[in-house]
C-alpha cells in the first residue's frame, strides 16, 4: 500500500469516526428524554413501511431497466432488481466503486459490455440525485421547519432560490438530454471509461425521470410510516417525512468516505428531525438506518430468491 492511500483511507475512517461520534453524543446528551419517552412501537405502521419501501425499489429497478433498454437489451423487470439490489448492497463496502463492480459483474451475464453497463451507471447517478433533490426541495416549500436554522442563515428568499436552481437543473435533464450525456460522456473519461454513444429521447428522459421522482416519493412515504410506527407524535406531515430522508439520504450518499453514507445520513437527519421529535430525534434517526438496512437485506434476498 502506497503511503498517499494509507491516509487517504485514514482521513476517511477518521471523518466517519468523528460524524460517528458527534451522533452518539448528541444521544448521551438527551438520554434520559430517550429512555422516559414513551416506545410504543406500531407494528401495522412498521410493516407497511417495509412494502412500500420494497415497492419503492421495484420502481428504482425500473427506471434502470428504461436506461438500459435504451442501450438496446431488454431485460425484464425481476432480473433488472436482482442486479441492482445485490450489487446496491455493496454501498457498505469501503469504496463507492463497489456498486458499479457489482453491476458490471451481474450485467455481464445478460450480455452487456462494460462500457455500457458504466454508461447506465453513471446515467442513474444523473437522473436519480437531482430528482431525489427536488423532492427535499419542494418539501421545504411546504415544511420550512425542516431548514428552518439554515434558512434564518441565508436570508428569507433562500428557499426560493434554491428550488429555482434545483428545477432548472431538473428541466435541463428533460429538456436537454444529449447535453447531459456529454457531461456523462466527461464523467467515464475521469474514470478512464471509454466514451459511449447514446441518444436520449426528451420523451424517455422525462419519463426516466418521472419515474425517479415518483421512486424517491415512494421511498419517502415509507419513511414517514416509519416514523409513524416508532413514535406517538403526529406533529410532521408527510411531505416533511419525505424532504427530510431524501436530504439524508443524498448527503449520505455524497460523503464518498462513508461506507453506505453511515454517519452523514443519521447526523443529516437528526438535525432535520429535530424541530419536529426534539429529543429524540437522533435515536430516531439511528433507528431509521436499522429499518433501512432491514429493507435493504430483504430485497438483495427476494434478489437472491429470483432466477438468473
Amino acid at each position: 500500500m502506497t503511503t498517499r492511500k494509507f491516509f487517504s483511507i485514514l482521513i476517511k475512517v477518521l471523518l466517519t469516526v468523528v460524524i460517528i461520534y458527534f451522533l452518539f453524543r448528541q444521544v448521551a446528551h438527551h438520554w434520559q428524554d430517550i429512555k422516559d419517552y414513551d416506545w410504543n412501537l406500531n407494528w401495522g405502521y412498521l410493516v407497511a413501511s417495509v412494502f412500500v419501501g420494497l415497492f419503492a425499489f421495484v420502481i428504482m429497478a425500473s427506471n434502470w431497466q428504461r436506461i438500459i433498454a435504451g442501450f438496446g437489451f431488454n431485460i425484464s423487470l425481476a432480473k433488472c432488481f436482482r442486479i441492482f439490489y445485490l450489487s446496491d448492497m455493496g454501498r457498505y463496502i469501503p469504496g463507492k466503486i463497489w456498486p458499479l463492480m457489482g453491476i458490471l459483474y451481474l450485467t455481464k451475464k445478460e450480455g452487456v459490455p462494460p462500457e455500457q453497463a458504466t454508461a447506465s451507471f453513471v446515467l442513474v447517478q444523473m437522473f436519480a440525485i437531482p430528482a431525489s433533490m427536488l423532492v427535499f426541495v419542494l418539501a421545504v416549500q411546504f415544511e420550512p421547519m425542516i431548514v428552518v436554522e439554515q434558512v434564518a442563515m441565508l436570508g428569507s428568499y433562500s428557499t426560493y432560490m434554491i428550488t429555482g436552481a434545483m428545477l432548472l437543473v431538473c428541466l435541463i435533464l428533460v429538456i436537454l438530454p444529449q447535453r447531459v450525456l456529454a457531461l456523462g460522456n466527461w464523467l467515464l473519461r475521469k474514470f478512464s471509461r471509454p466514451e459511449v454513444k447514446f441518444v436520449l429521447d426528451k420523451k424517455v428522459a422525462l419519463r426516466i425521470f418521472a419515474g425517479y421522482f415518483v421512486g424517491w416519493l415512494c421511498y419517502g412515504g415509507a419513511y414517514y410510516l416509519f416514523l409513524r410506527s416508532v413514535t406517538s407524535r403526529a406533529d410532521f406531515t408527510l411531505i416533511a417525512a419525505a424532504g427530510i430522508f431524501n436530504a439524508a439520504y443524498q448527503i449520505g450518499y455524497l460523503m464518498l468516505f462513508a461506507p453506505g453514507g453511515f454517519g452523514p445520513r443519521e447526523l443529516a437527519m437528526e438535525f432535520m428531525l429535530t424541530p419536529f421529535l426534539g429529543p429524540i430525534a437522533a435515536a430516531v434517526a439511528i433507528l431509521a438506518r436499522l429499518w433501512a438496512v432491514v429493507i435493504e437485506v430483504t430485497a438483495a434476498i427476494i434478489a437472491l430468491v429470483i432466477k438468473k
